[in-house]
Formats: structure tokens, sequence, C-alpha cells
């Protein structure tokens, strides 16, 4: 029998558990490691907070390439609190709790009809450390279990963010910052007409934003971002355009990719065409046009593009932009482009400084909290947590040259710090950015996932791939910790 251990429970280790109870036909045992129950929402949709939405419309959020329309149907058979139906519109942008929800749900489903061989164990534990061992990895428990397994995956999903002044502030250990803000019990202490300023204006501080207005805070929002931008919004019912990259070779560098997508833009606008629908139809080509440029052509988009590329790739709900621009034009919310000077604590209140982009001007603010929303690190190597500070000691990861996430091949298979694949360990979903850019939405996620679980039905213990490295690996990971 084969064992696989999937390292996080989110949407991304959930998927591929779901898959692969889908695709094993044979012996296996499939764990499921998470330190919070249940498996599958995550902290993504994980949220209890109604107007926390979907940033996608219903009818492209089914768990299934092959079934687009199932995330529609399943949606059709839940009850709403009054007992009624919970129907949904094909371009309708609905809870994320919901979401959450199809994911347990599909989970379970996946477990009641897989094969009489196939099992799956729900640990609810962290995940420490990862040995080598002739034919696999042995995942240690915080509780000092161990997993013996012949493929490891680490579905590790989105780091918290970098803080947002690169140096020691003994104001980071106080009462007034919120580091994680993800669980949001921080809302708990604030009073209606406290004012608060996100580090940040990306999807995290919409989140944010749009919680404090469902609880009915009144105090002002000061969101402070290096170029003041924020997420654009859908908008439903646009036509669809060509993909206009279809057939062309792709752009050699990121100024000449920008250049193309502007033209695009100008000439879809005088066909009457929204950008928007132009952003859309490059979708399938964006991961081979970055695999085409080098890493140095990368980190060139990344200094130019990408603060403008993710506002306008990573749209928000309708609902959601329209509380966001009322909210702007009462003054109860303001935009800031700028950069974070000083953090400190007052008596009665957090102190910030920040420096205007435009005008250099410096403007100081006193808020109840500093909240960051600078969003997800993607630089494992800093994140002290015991699992990647092991897993970088042994030499088993290490991160891609821009640090964007771990270093892998786009086939799922990580690279060792020094050497070639093990055999062995895999991952998906965010840790894949820096190979594929366009890694941590659902489409791709789903896809990954997918594709990696018939992978690994196969059964990794007699694939090539681990004959191949499994008695190599082991002798590379011995002199990885030697040196």
């Amino acid at each position: 029998m084969s064992t696989f251990a999937i390292i996080g429970g989110g949407a991304s280790g959930t998927l591929l558990a779901i898959q692969l109870l889908r695709h094993a036909t044979r012996g296996a045992r499939i764990v499921l490691i998470e330190r919070w129950p249940p498996p599958g929402p995550g902290v993504a949709f994980g949220t209890r907070c109604p107007v926390h939405l979907l940033n996608v419309p219903a009818r492209k959020m089914s768990l299934y390439p092959e079934d687009p329309d199932h995330f529609l149907r399943w949606v059709g058979t839940q009850r709403r609190t009054d007992g009624s139906a919970f129907k949904a519109r094909p371009d309708e942008f609905l809870p994320r709790q919901l979401f959450g929800s199809y994911l347990v749900a599909e989970l379970a489903a996946a477990e009641r009809g897989a094969a009489q061989s196939v099992q799956l164990e729900r640990i609810q534990a962290e995940a420490v450390d990862i040995e080598e061992t002739p034919s696999g990895g042995r995942v240690i428990l915080a509780d000092r279990r161990s997993i013996d397994a012949h493929a490891v995956v680490l579905a590790l999903g989105t780091l918290p963010g970098e803080y947002p002044i690169g140096r020691p502030l003994i104001f980071y250990r106080g009462p007034r910052y919120v580091h994680v803000p993800w669980p949001m019990a921080f809302l708990e202490n604030l009073n209606a007409d406290d004012e608060v300023l996100l580090v940040g204006a990306g999807l995290t501080a919409i989140d944010i934003i749009a919680q404090l207005e469902y609880r009915g805070h009144r105090g002002v929002i000061h969101a402070l971002s290096r170029r003041g931008l924020r997420p654009q919004a859908h908008r439903p019912g646009l036509p669809s355009y060509q993909p206009f990259l279809a057939g062309e070779m792709p752009p050699a560098t990121a100024r000449a990719a920008v250049r193309r997508l502007r033209l695009e833009i100008r000439r879809a606008a005088a066909m009457g065409i929204d950008w928007r629908a132009v952003i859309d139809s490059i979708r399938p080509q964006t991961q081979g046009i970055w695999s085409q440029w080098s890493w140095a052509e990368r980190a060139r988009f990344l200094r130019h593009a990408r603060p403008f590329w993710e506002a306008h790739r990573h749209r928000i709900a309708p609902e959601i932009a329209a509380t966001i621009d009322r909210l702007t034009a009462e003054q109860r919310l303001r935009f800031y482009a700028g950069r974070l000077e000083n953090l400190r604590d007052l008596p009665t209140a957090a102190e910030a400084t920040f420096r205007l982009r435009q005008t250099g001007e410096r403007k100081v603010v006193q808020v109840a909290k500093v909240i960051n929303c600078t969003g997800p690190r993607t630089d494992y190597s800093k994140y002290q947590h015991p699992l990647l500070v092991n897993l970088l000691a042994r030499g088993l990861i290490g991160h891609d040259p821009l640090a964007l996430g771990i270093n892998a091949l786009p086939n799922f298979e990580v690279l060792r710090y020094h050497g070639g694949p093990s055999g062995w360990l895999f991952t998906l979903g965010a840790p894949l950015k820096g190979m594929l850019w366009e890694s941590t939405a659902l489409n791709e996620i789903r896809g990954q996932a997918k594709a990696l679980a018939e992978r690994l039905a196969k059964s990794p213990a007699d694939s090539p791939e681990a004959s191949k490295y499994s008695a190599a690996g082991v002798k590379a990971g011995e002199r990885d910790l030697s040196t």
C-alpha cells in the first residue's frame, strides 16, 4: 500500500486529497495533516463573515475542470437559514464561507466514493520536520508522532506578510499592532468610532474594510500602500474577448508584454469592449509567457508592472466595490500612496508617520489599531516555522531565484537546495508562484491537484522517478546535512 502525506488541509491540500481519492484504484493511504480543523476551508474560505465574498463568479468555482457547473449544482442543493433553496446565478459572487462548506462536503463525498482499498486519514496536528528515508519521507509531528510516506506534498498555501517596516520595532509587540489579520478577532476590541490604519490596500485590506462596515464601524479607515492602487471591480455580463496572443510568439520582455496588452485594450475599447475582457483573455497564456522569460526579465516585471497587473487582474465583487466607493465618498475611507516611516505607541493611541508619494509631504495619523495588510510573503526561507527551518537545514528545499516560492519544477517536484528533485517531495499552489506565476487561484490549483493526483496514483514506490532518486536521494540529503 502506498502512503501519501499531504501537509496542509486548506483548499490546495483538500483538492489534492479529493483527486487522490477519485484516482487511486489500488491500495492507498492518504494522510491529510491540518492543524486547524476541519480540513477544507483553510484561511481563504474559513471566514464566517457573510460579506466576505468570492472574487470569482460562481460559474467559475467548480472543483473539477471537467465539470464546470458542479459548484452551481451543489449550491442548488443547499438551504438558506429560512429553509428556502439556495439558488445562485452563474455570475453571482457568493459568500466564501459557502465555498468552504463545498470543499468539506466534496472531501466527504470523495471519501465515500473511493475504492475500498483507498483510505483517508485526517490528522489534526502540526508538521515540524521531514526526514528522508530509503522509500520516501518521514513526516514528524509536533506531538512526536511520525508518518512514513512514499510521497509527501507541501500544500502550504500562503504565508503571513512581512513586517510593514523592515526593522525591529517595539511597537510590533504591543496590543495596537495586528500582524496576522486573518482571524479578525482583534475587531472585537475596537469601538465603533475608532480610527484604524491598514498598511496595504489589496485584497486583505478589502476584507477588513467590508467586515468593519458590516459590524457598524463608523470611524475613519486609513489605507496606505506604496502606489495607492486598490483592486478593481468585476463587471458581470461582459462579452468574452478572443485570446489575442494565441498562435503568436510570447512577448520576449516585460516591456513588450505591457505594450502589447495596452495596444489590445485600446483596440478593444474602439469596439466598445471593456478592458476586463482583454485581461481575462490573456489568462491561458500567462504561464507560458512567464516561463519564456529569464529570471532577470521576471524581476523586471516585478519591479515595474506587478502592482498594476495585480490591481487589475485580481478583482473584487461589484457589491464590495460599491461599498468601497461609498465609504470613500463619505470620507470614512481614505487611500494614500506613500511609504510608512515610523510606528510608535502613545498613551492613548498608535502614531503612524508616512511620506506621501506625490508630494513628499510627511503625514501623521493617530489610530486605535495598525493592521498589517501587506499581503502574503513569498520567501519561505525567512519564515521561522519549524517545518521550513528544518527542511532548509536538511537541504530538501530552497527558494526560487526571486524568492517567490519554493524552488521546484513545473511538474510539482521540489528541488533540493543543491541538486535535483528527490522523487518523493512535491508541492502545488502558492509555493509554485516563482515557477508558474499564475498559481494561487482556484483555476490553477484545481488543475494542478488533478494532474499531481494522477501522477501519484500510479504508485510512487513503483514509478521510474522514485526508483531513480530514492537511493541516490538519501545520499544527497546526507551530503547536504554535512556541509
